[in-house]
């Protein structure tokens, strides 16, 4: 008999369906509503929704069934473990699909870094498919390890798990029509292009949504969020680890245009992802927040699945895929089942060892490359919104000595500074950064996006380049040191972003910086380690810190440290 056959024989009930769920609760993401049916499952697909009798049948009598959930853009090395690792992850959260922009480790290790993407998520328990990065590096004037042009991405192009172009951050280029970006936008007419445009005007929203790009997911207020809805934008309701815009945003979804809206993480911590959650953990926010439940399930689903074109997916239906999540509580989520593929997944985590060359490629520092030689009494500093990875730029006022700054009048000021890692360039800048809360102590790390070279934060200088020091030794990593002593490391040697250890061990490593960070002052509206990495990306406003200096985002250019 072929499949077609057997679909068409169980859907009708002359033949038994290997596996039913009875009497749930089905979410019906067309009509909003909630219908008591059986859902029969024949192989990866659902054949029937009435009453149906199966060869296997899971009682679900009293419990709710939505179809699984689709994170709708997420940087999986943020997680700091593989593709394989994540999926394990993410699928127990009942997450069976996810969208990803590898353009972090494509910044650091170029065409590499997302052929391993794609190698590795070969071995993923979920569905991941790829945006290919549009913008590597960043900005034209950014020094990552790599640079993709449009004949670099176009040898993926075709490959079974790349929907389309990832975020395109650099607005300018779009609008200001530069060659290499309208290339890229070609490249991608038929396909998918994600955008990325925080506060961008009307008439360079026009401009830019010319070129087919279609989501956003840099909102951070309902206004903003409501005016790309009104010109045909998909928004991400994005609740990462370091950016929380869930709730500013939720004021914007209403019944007649929350189809416009889909759930994201961007970047989340792998803490966050075992302890909190990912997608669900954004339904139940949601709900929280009074966004009618079927809502908050549709949004987690059949969206994101229309704005990709993923056909197969989204919805509990016959031709469906049977990726199905089986819970307790419409509005607390409590799951009990994972479906995947029309089979339950209750498998022990599980990982396998990878390793590419070095990606760090610098210099011992030592405590000179800190100082700040004295040009006048004031300096511009970068300040922290909570909950953000927006900032503001300050004018403080500075302490110095024979011509050497020793400091900042400002009661929570830190240096900062970024050293180019890749090429060995020597390229490197210091800053001063406040609102972060850190006392006698030094965090460095080799995550800085999107380029991804080597930032460190701190009060002392020679702390500060011990903590550098450390992450060098290690290929990559994140290290905090006090007082001449590295008190904590977590080593990353894939790309200085990604290890492939065990994920729960990577959580007790993660843990032990995190609460060491949090003794040393770290204030509790901040991730430590992603805001410190946000800290580098100049296509964020307002004022940010790379291996060439301070980068004003309105401005769109750097700025002198003094000026």
């Amino acid at each position: 008999m072929s499949d077609l056959k057997k679909d068409i024989d169980i859907a009708i009930g002359k033949v038994k369906a290997p596996l039913v769920l009875k009497n749930g609760f089905v979410i019906n993401v067309f009509t909003q509503s909630i219908e008591k049916n059986d859902i029969a499952v024949n192989d990866d697909k659902i054949v029937g929704v009435g009453n149906y009798v199966g060869e296997k049948q899971i009682d679900c009598t009293g419990l709710f069934i939505a179809p699984g959930f689709i994170d709708a853009h997420v940087h999986i090395e943020s997680s700091m473990v593989t593709p394989e690792v994540f999926s394990q992850l993410l699928l127990k959260r009942g997450v069976t699909t996810a969208v990803a922009d590898p353009h972090e480790i494509g910044n650091v290790l170029g065409p590499n870094g997302i052929e391993f993407m794609l190698e590795n998520s070969k071995k993923s328990v979920m569905d991941i498919f790829f945006m290919l990065p549009s913008c590597v590096p960043a900005t034209e004037f950014e020094d990552s390890g790599a640079v993709l042009n449009a004949e670099e991405l176009a040898k993926f192009i075709d490959h079974e798990k790349v929907l389309g172009l990832g975020e395109v951050m650099d607005t300018p280029a779009v609008v200001n029509g530069r060659e290499d970006m309208l290339k890229k936008l070609e490249m991608f007419n038929e396909g998918n292009i994600d955008g990325h445009c925080p506060g961008i005007s009307q008439k360079w929203l026009n401009a830019y949504l010319c070129c087919r790009i279609k989501t956003d997911h840099e909102c951070s207020k309902a206004e903003e969020a409501l005016k790309k809805v009104q010109r045909g934008m998909y928004v991400m309701l994005r609740e990462g680890s370091a950016t929380k815009n869930l709730k500013d945003l939720l004021p914007a979804v209403n019944k007649d245009n929350f189809s416009r809206f889909l759930f994201c993480t961007d970047d989340r911590h792998i803490e966050d992802l075992i302890e909190e959650g990912t997608i669900d953990n954004s339904i139940r926010l949601s709900i929280k927040q009074g966004l009618d439940p079927i809502k908050a399930y549709t949004i987690a689903s059949y969206n994101a699945a229309a704005c990709y074109g993923l056909k197969d997916r989204g919805a509990l239906a016959p031709g469906y895929k049977a990726d199905l999540v089986i819970f307790e509580d419409l509005c607390k989520l409590n799951i009990k089942h994972v479906i995947k593929n029309g089979e339950i997944y209750n498998k022990e985590i599980s990982f396998s060892n990878c390793k590419l060359s070095s990606s760090v490629k610098l210099d011992l520092v030592s405590k000179e490359d800190f100082l700040v030689r004295h040009k006048c009494d004031y300096v511009n500093t970068i300040k922290l919104i909570p909950n953000s990875v927006e900032t503001v730029k300050q004018r403080r006022k500075v302490t110095q000595s024979e011509g050497i700054v020793l400091g900042v009048e400002s009661s929570d000021c830190l240096k900062i500074a970024v050293f180019e890692r890749h090429k060995n360039t020597g390229k490197k800048s210091v800053g001063f950064v406040e609102g972060f809360g850190l006392k006698n102590c030094s965090i460095a790390q080799s995550i800085a996006h999107d380029s991804h070279n080597i930032i460190v934060i701190g009060d002392k200088d020679e702390d500060m380049a011990l903590a550098v020091n450390t992450i060098i030794d290690m290929e990559g990593g994140i290290a905090l040191v006090s007082d001449g002593k590295v008190l904590g490391k977590l080593n990353l040697p894939i790309g200085g972003l990604i290890t492939s250890e065990n994920p729960y061990d990577v959580l007790e490593k993660i843990k032990k910086l995190n609460n060491l960070a949090r003794s040393f002052g770290v204030k509790k509206d901040f991730d430590p380690f992603l805001t410190l990495g946000f800290l580098a990306l100049p296509v964020i406003p307002d004022l940010k810190i790379t291996a060439r200096g301070l980068f004003h985002y309105e401005q769109f250019r750097f700025i002198d440290l003094f000026n």
